[in-house]
């Protein structure tokens, strides 16, 4: 069994070197492209581990602590993306009349500030040496785990995402909802990229596959309006007087926000009976 070590490495090696590089790079100037690109590979390292906690029966508890020293960061670098999204969506709505709503603007440059200052403190607080805890608390973790083992876990832990991916005709998603499928999805699209990376089979079809891409780019799209929604809403909540020229862009933002919803109920109920069926 301990034969299939370095295969088992080998995935886990290519998102923590990249991880590690990126890190660095952030400990110098943060960066909005690089800052998403060290939250994916977070994203991956936090998804490994959970594979290693299901298959390894002994450690559990060691397992989840592995990621503790990074997991400030993680939530903090979720922000930064957030950010980015509501200032993307303040483009797409505000368009040529930003002009007209420059005191709004000046508020998202604030939150990013206020956001990047908090990532870039959060990261220069993290030694070198958790990175290589990190690194060898996976090798021991994964010594002596055959492919069948994480073959199972990756398996259980996709089939507990898909339970909750019960939908019918009538069914209709909150914003709590899209936000748990989206959470699910990515982690099934990451579990399968990672099979493939060990040598096992996909779970779902290439055309599933197909669909689940779809689904995600309607959901980016979704996210940056109901983020720069929220955002906005709360913006406006705290003056004592909103003035006029916001309630038009807010009946726009809200009528997007339902033609959007209505897309992804429609691709989610498609997609759904595929992959549960």
């Amino acid at each position: 069994m301990a034969s299939t070590l370095p295969q088992i490495m080998q995935a886990f090696d290519r998102y923590y070197d990249a991880g590690k590089a990126v890190f660095g790079e952030l400990s110098k100037k943060i960066r909005s492209k690089k800052a998403l690109e060290l939250e994916d590979q977070l994203f991956f390292i936090r998804v490994f581990l959970l594979v290693l906690d299901r298959a390894n029966f002994k450690e559990k508890q060691r397992v989840n602590q592995s990621f503790g020293p990074f997991k400030e960061l993680y939530k903090q670098l979720r922000k930064v993306q957030h950010i980015k999204m509501i200032q993307e969506g303040y483009d797409l709505h505000f368009g040529d009349n930003k002009g007209l709503y420059a005191e709004y603007g000046k508020a998202i440059a604030a939150d990013k500030k206020s956001i990047y200052t908090h990532v870039y403190e959060i990261i220069l607080s993290i030694p070198p040496q958790d990175w290589e805890n990190l690194y060898n608390d996976v090798f021991q973790y994964a010594k002596g785990l055959s492919i069948l083992t994480i073959n199972t876990a990756m398996t259980q832990i996709i089939n507990e995402e898909i339970e909750y991916f019960s939908f019918d005709a009538k069914t209709k998603l909150d914003p709590q909802s899209i936000h748990d499928i989206f959470k699910g999805i990515k982690k099934v699209t990451c579990l399968e990229k990672t099979r493939l990376n060990i040598g096992l089979n996909t779970i779902f079809t290439p055309l599933v596959h197909e669909q689940i891409i779809l689904l995600e780019e309607e959901m980016v799209a979704w996210h940056k309006n109901q983020l720069l929604l929220q955002h906005l809403g709360n913006y406006l909540a705290k003056k004592e007087k909103v003035s006029k020229k916001y309630h038009a862009v807010l009946t726009q933002i809200q009528k997007t926000h339902r033609g959007l919803t209505q897309k992804i109920e429609d691709k989610c109920r498609q997609l759904f009976v595929k992959m549960l069926h």
